[in-house]
Formats: structure tokens, sequence, C-alpha cells
């Protein structure tokens, strides 16, 4: 008997005892693909209480997300999976005053030139989740200039989806944009921004 016939006959004998292996062994477990996710709600709005409290909210933004869903709630498969990708974008010419005031309107659309720099961004980048509070790092892009920051926020079970809602303060002047507001009020540098959004499978 030749070597090769050997050699085939002692794989074949293995073959039995390879099926009893963990499948660990065997082969690596598949993993699911992230699956986009349907945003059901998203708000964001920007306001000031120094001095005077005024509010500009978004009429027009956009987020995209993806994450290995399974068969429970959506938190629990963040919780379990991770989220693969969370992007936000808000068109600065859809900023709206939340009172009606058109000269704050246009006020915040030139200071923050929406026709040279059209959206406010937000691309996540990494994030931990610990019972349901969240701290997401990325990249913040307002009027051009891009920083790196850290938002915190709360992430609750919405049925079977996902509640997001966080605030994040900031100076103007950090992305170059000079403090605005209605005329003749004196205003403040430093704004918050509100988000809120859900997200399902």
């Amino acid at each position: 008997m030749t070597r090769k016939s050997l050699s085939t006959i002692a794989g074949f004998a293995l073959l039995p005892g390879l099926a009893l292996l963990p499948s660990a062994l065997r082969a690596k477990d598949a993993v699911p693909a992230p699956a986009a996710l349907s945003v059901t709600a998203l708000s964001v709005v920007i306001e000031s209480d120094s001095p005077h409290h005024w509010e500009i909210a978004a009429g027009s933004a956009t987020l995209s997300a993806q994450a290995v869903v399974g068969a429970g709630g959506l938190l629990d498969a963040v919780s379990k999976n991770g989220l693969q990708k969370l992007d936000l974008a808000v068109a600065v010419d859809s900023l709206k005053s939340t009172e009606g005031h058109s000269m704050m309107d246009s006020n915040a659309h030139k200071t923050l030139e929406s026709e040279k720099f059209p959206e406010i961004r937000f691309s996540m980048k990494s994030y931990t989740l610990a019972g349901t509070s969240v701290t997401a790092q990325g990249d913040l892009t307002i009027h051009g200039q891009t920083k790196a920051v850290t938002l915190t926020a709360q992430a609750v079970a919405a049925g079977d989806g996902l509640k997001v809602s966080g605030k994040y303060p900031l100076l103007q002047t950090d992305y170059g944009v000079q403090p605005f507001g209605i005329w003749p009020m004196k205003v403040g540098n430093q704004v918050t921004i509100d988000y809120d959004f859900k997200l399902a499978k």
C-alpha cells in the first residue's frame, strides 16, 4: 500500500471524530452583517440661555445608523453587538426660530454662512454603553471646522426600537462663529445642541 493510500485512509478514519468537535474548532461562526436602521423620529434644536433664551430648530436633518440586529429589542441588540455606524447631518438653511422670528433665522443663516457651509455634521467614531448611558466619540463639523468631541446621551427601549436623547454645550467662537441671536438682544457665546431620535430595526 502506498503512502498516499495510507494518508487517505487515515483522513477518512478521522472524519467521525471531527464531526464531534465543537463548531468553534471546526469553523468560525458566521457573524451577521450590520443592517441599516430606520429613523422614526429626529429632532435637533440649538438653544441659548445667556442672557436671553432663544431656540432654533432644524427643519431638515438626516441620520443614518447601522447595527447587528437580532430577534429581541434594539437596545438589547446594541448592548450585545454594538452600533456600527451613526452619522447625523443638519441643513443649516433649515434652522428656524421656534418662536417664528424671521430675523433670527436670517441672522443664523448669515452668521453660519449657510451657502458656503451648508451642513452641520456629526460622525461617530466609537462609543461605550453602560446601562442606558451612552458616551460617543466622533467628529463634529460646524462652519467648515471639524473638531473631535465626546457626546453623552441616554438610550432607552421604545417598544422594539431605541430612543436616544442628549445635549452638547459648545462655544460658537470655537468653530469660528460670532455669537448670533435677535438684534438688539445681547447674546452669549455658549449654545447647547439638543438631539433626540428614535431608531427601529
